[in-house]
């Protein structure tokens, strides 16, 4: 199973971080950035629930293949968000205290890899406990920067 986490990993997210860059106004208008940020957050909340409904099942492959969806996913969000991005669906908090936003992403990208782990030792109770403080983290978010 470990050996099949890093060549996923490998095979998936290498190549997003190698060639990632900082999304702006000048690569993108604002209607791509907020449609993508959408896009994302819709995929997110889609994958949690697929990966939701599946946590009991010990497949964990089909859970590892949806938490390798959901984390590049998150390893995106925080990008789509560059400054001038401002839109009526989101909170101007997000600009006005984006130490705090981004710490909210970073932790939830660290819950998502503590998922990872919980697969790769075939842990389901630290599966579940993970996903249960992944799934806080999301609401903890929304509460202070959603409108």
């Amino acid at each position: 199973m470990a050996i099949l986490t890093k060549i996923l990993f490998l095979l998936i997210f290498l190549p997003s971080i190698l060639f990632a860059h900082k999304v702006t106004l000048e690569d993108k208008s604002l209607e791509e950035i907020v449609n993508k940020r959408m896009a994302l957050m819709m995929e997110i909340k889609s994958t949690s629930t697929k990966m939701y409904r599946i946590l009991q099942s010990n497949d964990y492959e089909a859970i590892l293949e949806l938490n390798l969806t959901l984390l590049n996913a998150a390893s995106e969000f925080k990008n789509y968000y560059p400054e001038g991005s401002q839109h009526k669906s989101a909170s101007d908090e997000i600009w006005n205290d984006r130490e705090t936003f981004n710490n909210f992403n970073d932790k939830f990208v660290n819950d998502i890899e503590m998922i990872s782990l919980s697969i790769e030792l075939e842990d389901n109770e630290m599966l579940n406990d993970a996903f249960k403080e992944m799934a806080a983290n999301c609401g903890s978010c929304h509460k202070k920067f959603r409108n």
